[in-house]
């Protein structure tokens, strides 16, 4: 892969990264940009709690993450009140802190669940069409009215090692990419995700998910770039667009958020909006 299609995020480049207009930050995330928050992981933890944390192991066989869920305070895949209580404290501060960070959706965002994963992403294995090796969307549902939008903030908890992404297109350029809306019409058969009601969308949403993981065409043709993150750095991204995959890394903290729709920059780029659009299209040509 050429040098030109790597992009590297640095430390010292970090609060150059964020625009000085904040206001900017929430239209770059609904198109499907990534963001790089500056934020300094020692003032969420300490020493001891970095390494505590890079310490737990998901209880079963086939667990491979540990689930904080911000609703309840439900921890699933390990049993230990110190993890519960930690992961509950840092779940109110980096709410607090994206809140300010994106002052639009103050108010109209909402922590779902923390993901703690210290699995080497390079040797996780698991069911092909679930691994995060893929270029994949996350095509998670809200479970309160209006939730239109997911965003996943990440942070690399090791203290020593990177963690690697394959960043792809965003939806919106994915579904203008003559191979790619081939692909997900299915050769002429869009009928598969028409919708009618808000059931049918999350159904066409995981549908969609799970074309874009079987696609070779869209696993090995669509251009991406390899994004490399420092340890202990945050970024976050609105991942129904983003497309992306993990190559490498461990020991990671994945928070992730809902908006709802009266708060965003622009309603056209949330991919039921943007699936939509592209399915009565095909619908219009198919019945022609």
């Amino acid at each position: 892969m050429q040098n030109s299609n790597i992009l590297k995020m640095k430390h010292d480049l970090a609060d150059n990264i964020l625009p000085t207009d904040s206001s900017c930050l929430e239209i770059r995330l609904e198109k499907g940009d990534l963001i790089y928050p500056s934020w300094s992981l020692d003032t969420f933890f300490n020493s001891d709690e970095l390494q505590s944390l890079c310490s737990y192991k998901p209880k079963g066989l086939w667990n491979q993450t540990i689930s904080f869920e911000a609703r309840n305070g439900k921890l699933t895949g390990a049993n230990s009140k110190e993890l519960e209580s930690l992961l509950g404290r840092i779940s109110r501060l980096l709410t607090d802190k994206i809140q300010i960070l994106l002052p639009r959706y103050s108010g109209a965002i909402r922590l779902d669940r923390v993901i703690l994963n210290n699995v080497e992403a390079a040797t996780s294995g698991g069911k092909n069409l679930a691994k995060d090796d893929l270029l994949h969307l996350d095509t998670l549902k809200g479970v309160m009215p209006g939730e239109m939008r997911v965003i996943k903030l990440s942070c690399n908890i090791n203290a020593a090692n990177t963690r690697v992404w394959e960043k792809g297109p965003s939806l919106a350029t994915l579904l203008a990419d003559g191979r790619a809306r081939n692909e997900l019409n299915l050769q002429g058969k869009p009928g598969l995700y028409q919708s009618k009601s808000n059931n049918d969308i999350t159904a066409m949403l995981e549908k969609i998910g799970n074309r874009l993981r079987e696609s070779e065409v869209i696993q090995k043709k669509i251009p991406r770039k390899v994004v490399v993150f420092p340890a202990q750095s945050f970024w976050l991204a609105m991942t129904d667009v983003c497309l992306h995959s993990t190559l490498r890394g461990s020991n990671v903290l994945e928070l992730m958020f809902f908006v709802q729709e009266q708060a965003l920059c622009s309603g056209d780029l949330s991919a039921p909006s943007l699936l939509h659009s592209f399915f009565s299209s095909a619908f219009k040509h198919a019945a022609a």
